[in-house]
């Protein structure tokens, strides 16, 4: 298999100017009718047994759109979507936007509470889910079912409607965490995701290709997958809900024929760890979400022919913004130090000084980003809007702050240093630690909290550890801290780690040292336990024989060297990926079907271990 050549197309500083007086407007709906001209017999959507044509898509949403029109969708409004992955969410996602109205991506995954705060931030009319009474109470009476659209659409025209949208129309209105607690919504013009028709690069996405789609809808890498798909005539292949199991993905690219994958560096990893021959067919692998671990990036590099992206991107500018390509081992430098590359075509990406002047070589400055993705600004946000977007003093555009530290190196890539402020990502989700530290400080029984990230040495994940204090000084149940945020929070928001302290360390001016606040490597942490509890390790005898199996490879797995059966996965220093990797060994363990779904629902040792055994003895009365 040939490689693309290293960086060959990748332009820096390119400055966006008129297209061609040929080249169609950067509207989303405008060059997916033109992929449907092209491509229309080729398949737009792999899902099972369910195989979905650009044509049949296309017209598809085409009568949902006019629905939606005689419901009173007009140019301009918002509509949510909450919809599990389905080929409906993204005919769903097409009518809307044909509708000439804007998407609200909302997550089915996310907590109730979380979802009514975004929803009475963005207050969409109507709601598109899959059952009204997955949403809030207030949001039922603008839900429409999706059943209830496509039984609506059935006999309307099915032609391509004109809804006059423009390439500077909000095309998504899609949510991030805010410092302040209040979601900010940042609003995506059309041209940011249209440009990955006319400027993707060195991608080269092909009619040829199949894209995974496993980033949740709510979440800005979706806008990668889906339209890059979309915007060439490639196959896109929605995986199942929830962060995608290991043999998911190495089914998707042995049978299902994915050729492009696009995954969160933890992810990545996993995959790297425990199934590294599933990438040896694929040609491109884009990494998101965060620093990328280089002892990783060189054994996959070892396994494969495709040209591994270090990928950067943020939603203020429509994801994807700057890319770096591998494609051996050596291209990782001894140092570890993964450069983002160069920006895309349109695209340009600068390293300033407070004073926005252009930084030296290897000088340390914000990274700014300007040109066709930058996004239209936050909804219903003037002032901070007017914080983070300012005018591009090398061009006649709007200029995004980003908040990165970064610097460029002598070969011009752009390299990241840090962040100025209190947002991490966490597995690819961008997160403000002082909003989690709110929703802890919120909980009954909690006195005082500060939330810190900590990356670990060798994979270069980050986590985020909850540090509490208590009225009555006694540490609380970690199993109960999480099940209370989660509730409130999304997971990647919930803390992996809590850490009961007699007292915050302080300064001299009286505020929390964050400086003071550490944590041990998770292979040496000890398991903090709740005093009430008869959890302690030694104390419980194992009641059934899978357990010590089990806890064994969580142990294995997570680092912790004391865990007990009935300790709650999150909130001992837990994480998803922790789960992919449980689901995947025991999956061939134990022969069974075991999803990272299964092992959050059952959230122990002891009732992981029920439920396995309850599966095992259904697939043998199933098989007799």
């Amino acid at each position: 298999m040939e490689k693309n050549p290293a960086g060959t197309t990748l332009r820096t500083g390119l400055r966006t100017g008129s297209p061609p007086a040929s080249a169609p407007p950067l509207v989303l709906t405008t060059l997916f009718e033109r992929t449907v001209r092209e491509h229309g017999g080729a398949i737009a959507l792999a899902d099972g047994a369910e195989q979905v044509t650009y044509d049949r898509l296309n017209r598809r949403a085409n009568r949902m759109a006019r629905r939606l029109k005689d419901l009173g969708v007009t140019r301009g409004d918002r509509v949510g979507v909450h919809m599990r992955r389905s080929p409906d969410l993204y005919a769903v996602l097409l009518a809307v936007l044909k509708a000439g109205a804007c998407v609200v991506p909302l997550d089915p995954a996310h907590p109730t509470e979380y979802l009514a705060r975004l929803l009475h931030e963005a207050r969409p009319s109507p709601v598109i889910c899959d059952d009204p009474a997955d949403l809030p109470p207030d949001a039922r009476r603008t839900a429409l079912a999706g059943d209830d659209l496509v039984r609506g659409s059935d006999g309307l025209p099915d032609g391509d409607p004109d809804p006059g949208t423009g390439p500077e129309d909000t095309a998504f209105l899609m949510y991030t965490s805010g410092s302040t607690g209040r979601p900010k919504g940042v609003r995506i013009a059309h041209r940011g995701l249209a440009r990955l028709g006319p400027h993707s690069g060195p991608l080269d996405i092909t009619s040829h290709d199949g894209l995974t789609q496993s980033a949740a809808f709510s979440f800005a890498a979706s806008t990668i997958e889906i339209w890059l798909a979309f915007l060439h005539g490639a196959t896109l292949l929605p995986m199942p809900p929830g962060l995608p199991s290991l043999p998911v993905l190495r089914e998707a690219v042995e049978e299902r024929g994915a050729t492009v994958l696009s995954l969160p560096c933890g992810l990545f990893n996993a995959l790297v760890d425990q199934e590294p021959e599933c990438l040896r067919p694929v040609r491109i692998v884009l990494l998101s979400g965060d620093f990328p671990s280089p002892g990783h990036l060189r054994r996959a590099l070892a396994h494969t022919d495709a040209v591994i992206y270090n990928g950067y991107g943020c939603t203020e500018n429509s994801s994807i913004t700057a890319l770096h390509p591998l494609t051996s081992p050596d291209d990782v430098d001894g140092a570890g130090v993964v450069p983002i590359g160069q920006p895309l075509p349109a695209v340009t990406l600068d390293v300033y000084d407070p004073a926005l002047r252009p930084c030296d070589t290897d000088e340390v400055g914000e990274l700014c980003v300007g040109g066709a993705g930058v996004a239209l600004g936050y909804a219903d946000q003037p002032e901070l809007t007017a914080e983070k977007f300012t005018r591009d003093p090398g061009g006649d555009g709007l200029l995004y702050r980003t908040g990165d530290l970064a610097r460029r190196n002598k070969n011009g890539d752009i390299v990241l240093v840090g962040r100025s402020d209190s947002m991490v990502k966490i597995r690819g989700f961008r997160v403000e630690t002082s909003a989690v530290t709110l929703a802890v400080r919120a909980l009954d029984g909690v006195a005082d909290a500060a939330v810190k990230a900590f990356e670990d040495d060798d994979t270069r994940e980050k986590r985020l550890v909850a540090f509490y204090t208590t009225p009555d000084g006694r540490p609380a149940d970690p199993g109960d801290l999480v099940r209370r945020l989660s509730a409130d929070l999304p997971s990647h928001m919930v803390p992996s780690t809590f850490r009961h302290l007699e007292k915050m360390p302080t300064n001299v001016n009286g505020k929390v040292d964050r400086t003071a606040l550490t944590v041990e490597s998770p292979k040496n942490q000890k398991s903090q336990k709740n005093p009430n509890s008869t959890s302690e390790k030694g104390e419980k005898t194992m009641q059934n024989p899978l357990e010590a199996v089990i806890l064994q490879s969580w142990i294995d797995i997570s680092g912790m060297d004391e865990f007990s059966t009935t300790d709650s996965f999150l909130g001992h220093g837990g994480n998803s990926l922790h789960f992919v990797q449980l689901a995947s060994r025991l999956q061939k363990i134990f022969g069974i079907e075991i999803t990272t779904e299964s092992v959050f629902r059952h959230g122990t040792v002891e009732q992981l271990a029920r439920f396995i055994e309850t599966s095992r003895d259904q697939a043998a009365t199933t098989s007799s």
